[in-house]
């Protein structure tokens, strides 16, 4: 294929050289193969060879290797730095757990090799030497924007459930049609998730979230009846779907526009249940508390909405301004502008403390948070009244109102 080694970096030529040199062949192929074909750059590049794993060994003795998956014909290779997964041809036996192959045996055929891969876009291989190798018409299915299973789709699926969730993620990512068949042959397999380690769900969710096409994804996983093996007990808005191409590529966020509905106590046991990170649900459930209040038209509340929603303010506006659609352009310049200039005063970074409210009013402690909150509302309402004497005349005066001491 011209124009593919003009777009590779020089140490992918220089690896197949290596191979050829040693009398091996050597190809480029998955999805580095199918992002150059459209025009994308990719971030790493994965090979496949006719050597044996331990030939690989040998004859990359000069290059630093580690021995990623010699079971399965992997050895990653060091070349200036960048890591290239090199894999032996092969063919897989069958798989009990829905996931990995029991076995795998190496072969001499490239097209035996291809023809266990995924879909038909990622089981191409290229060669200066050979030029694309295309055997299931991939090349074409790219250019129609089609992701399309390799053989059966259900043996596809069966094979490994996780395809399933890639197929919805590919479709989002490169915004594709999926072929009716292999949608059907998605759907029919669905079941195969509850095999699925909860983080590999997690992770293929959040990278459907944050494509291009994210409501393309979203709903052929809808469609496929695979929300309960997702999202479990859980049911996202469907019909917020079309509100994710407005947002940021921000998982959380696009995530809450979906589950605006649920309590936090909901959204944790959700997250929990995905063993996803804490501050993935910190932010969550901090967006969502923030879709609960007024979008800020004054400098004041504009300072109140950033302290109360730092640092989720901007995010949580352009989700409330799309929800409700509305403009929220005027606020989020307002709440840019406060927390810029610093007015958005912190209680931290109040000129008072706790102790001086204690040692210099008297406050009692059982009411001190509830006089500096006071005070920084006081801030939010002007700026200028941040001096210790201020303060603490305010203090005094809430104090003696409220009956604090």
């Amino acid at each position: 294929m011209h124009g593919i080694k003009e777009h590779l970096p020089d140490y992918v030529p220089e690896l197949l050289g290596v191979l050829a040199a040693h009398g091996k062949r050597g190809y480029l192929v998955g999805g580095s193969l199918r992002d150059l074909l459209r025009g994308v750059k990719p971030n790493d590049f994965d090979l496949t060879t006719n050597a044996t794993p331990a030939e690989m060994l040998e004859i990359f003795k000069d290059y630093r290797t580690i021995e990623t998956g010699l079971a399965h014909g992997t050895v990653t290779v060091l070349a200036k730095g960048h890591p290239v997964e090199i894999t032996t041809h092969r063919t897989d036996g069958i798989y009990t757990d829905s996931r990995h192959p029991d076995s795998v045996t190496f072969t001499a055929d490239l097209t035996e090799d291809l023809a266990r891969r995924d879909f038909t876009v990622n089981a191409m291989a290229w060669s200066e030497e050979t030029g694309l190798v295309d055997p299931f018409g991939g090349r074409s299915d790219l250019e129609c924007r089609i992701l399309r299973a390799v053989g059966d789709p259900e043996t596809r699926f069966s094979e490994d459930a996780l395809r399933i969730l890639r197929c919805f993620r590919f479709a989002a990512q490169l915004d594709f049609d999926i072929d009716p068949a292999t949608e059907r042959g998605a759907a029919a397999c669905a079941a195969r998730l509850s095999g699925i380690a909860v983080e590999r769900i997690f992770a293929e969710l959040t990278r459907t979230l944050t494509g291009a096409a994210a409501q393309k994804g979203l709903l052929a996983l809808a469609n496929a009846g695979c929300i309960p093996a997702v999202f479990f007990d859980t049911k996202p808005d469907l019909t917020k779907l079309s509100c994710l191409s407005a947002l940021p590529a921000e998982p959380p966020l696009r995530l809450a526009a979906l589950l605006s509905h649920e309590s936090e106590e909901g959204l944790a046991s959700l997250v929990k249940r995905w063993h996803a990170p804490n501050a993935f649900l910190n932010a969550l459930c901090a967006t969502v508390r923030a879709l609960g209040d007024a979008i800020p038209e004054t400098p004041y509340e504009a300072r109140r909405f950033v302290c109360r929603h730092f640092p989720h303010f901007e995010g949580a506006l352009l989700l409330k301004g799309v929800l409700e659609d509305q403009s929220t352009a005027e606020s989020l310049a307002l709440t840019r502008t406060v927390f810029k200039d610093g007015t958005a005063v912190e209680i931290r970074r109040l000129a008072v403390n706790g102790r001086e409210l204690q040692e210099k009013v008297g406050v009692r402690v059982e009411k001190t948070a509830t006089l500096l909150a006071r005070l920084q509302d006081l801030v939010w309402q002007d700026p200028q009244s941040n001096r210790r004497d201020t303060l603490l005349t305010a203090a005094h005066n809430i104090c003696e109102k409220e009956n604090w001491r």
